[in-house]
């Protein structure tokens, strides 16, 4: 008999636990290798950065784990991306925090609705995939950023090759276009002979895979969020199962 699909994360540790747990719920055969392209490391502000400042914004739980790291203010109004990075304020002691819907575009829509007195504070990393502050600035709302982290590159672990270059079904789930460009790039010279089933965050998550042409399947997540890409992934490992049954 076929082996059940093995999945593959490359996002930080923590965030690739709580990916791999969601799905263990539903299989808990699941084999998973965690492999982190991107290594946190906080650069926290100064005291005095929130001088000035009405509103924090928040686009990651890195943001926020950088920003207490180095300002005791927690007073301040947060406008956070999603769920997740609203409970993260919400534990460091925010008070009023908002919640967009899980991407960028979606707490900026919700920020130009909203039209909050500026000025306001991005805290973000050095690799960002929206200029949320230049986007309010055109809106005529004050703000400005500060990066209080970085997402520092890495390799595929010698475990994730191994996955790689053994036949059967690999599940990958890319969250970013950089992370997708890391894992091509990662991936490189070797000996590729897994099937690789790739969920995408967005489409320009999925295009350098799509480029590189070595994925078996590609399929784009509906919404830009975890939750989303675990049901997604979680559909990919039903059909491979449904697959491999005898008829």
């Amino acid at each position: 008999m076929t082996a059940m699909p093995h999945l593959l994360l490359t996002r930080p540790q923590p965030q690739a636990e709580r990916f791999a747990a969601t799905l263990r719920a539903e299989f808990p055969d699941l084999p998973v290798t965690i492999a982190p392209l991107m290594r946190i490391a906080l650069s926290p502000p100064g005291p005095d950065i929130s001088d000035g400042i009405t509103g924090l914004i928040f686009t990651s739980e890195n943001g926020v784990a950088g920003f207490v790291a180095g300002c005791s203010r927690r007073d301040l109004p947060v406008w956070c991306v999603g769920p997740r990075t609203a409970q993260a304020a919400s534990r460091a002691g925010f008070g009023k925090v908002h919640i967009a819907g899980g991407d960028a575009r979606a707490l900026l829509d919700k920020l130009l609705r909203a039209r909050p007195q500026g000025p306001l504070l991005h805290l973000r990393g050095t690799h960002a995939a929206a200029d949320i502050a230049h986007a309010l600035r055109a809106a005529e709302i004050p703000a400005q950023d500060c990066v209080v982290y970085d997402q520092v590159a890495a390799n595929l672990s010698p475990p994730a090759l191994a996955v790689l270059a053994k036949p059967g079904a690999v599940i990958v789930p890319l969250f970013s276009p950089r992370s997708a460009r890391l894992f091509v790039a990662s991936v490189g010279a070797h000996h590729l002979h897994a099937r690789l089933h790739v969920v995408a965050i967005s489409a320009a998550a999925a295009q350098p895979v799509a480029n590189a042409g070595f994925a078996a399947e590609t399929c784009v997540s509906a919404s830009p969020d975890a939750k989303t890409m675990a049901v997604m992934a979680a559909k990919v490992i039903r059909a491979l199962e449904t697959c491999k049954k005898p008829r």
